[in-house]
């Protein structure tokens, strides 16, 4: 059992050696993250993204999409027709996935709505090949 300090005194045993020894067996807290923004923004800016989204899938216009990938934590920007976003669970837990059409590559891509930084309209429109599902 540990002593207290009062102990160490009575016994005669070098305080400073037992001062630093209880120091060094104490539970540390982790630092607390002063001014860390949240990398997914406000809550206003993830409704102007969706709304953004929205109003792109209702005029059938490309946007213009800044992404960063999850995985390789890489920003890319990517041209794409909006077609559908719906909530699915993945590693991280239950985030809204948006699945666009990607005028580059000439397939449907999905992207999970946290990672997207920045949402703008083009006036291109597009042909939808499948049945847009954003309402």
């Amino acid at each position: 059992m540990a002593l207290s300090y009062r102990e160490v005194i009575d016994r005669g045993i070098d305080r400073t050696l037992f001062i630093t020894q209880m120091e060094e067996k104490a539970p540390r807290r982790k630092p607390k993250r002063v001014g860390v923004k949240s990398h997914a923004g406000t809550m206003f800016a993830m409704r102007n993204k969706r709304l953004t989204i929205r109003e792109a899938a209702l005029r059938l216009v490309q946007c213009i999409l800044t992404y960063t990938k999850t995985t390789t934590g890489e920003t890319r920007i990517y041209v794409v027709a909006p077609y559908e976003m719906k909530y699915r669970r993945l590693r991280a837990g239950l985030r809204k996935v948006l699945y666009a059409y990607d005028m580059e590559d000439k397939h449907i891509k999905s992207f999970v709505l946290d990672a997207i930084r920045r949402v703008a309209l083009t006036d291109r429109h597009f042909v939808p090949r499948w049945p847009v599902l954003i309402r």
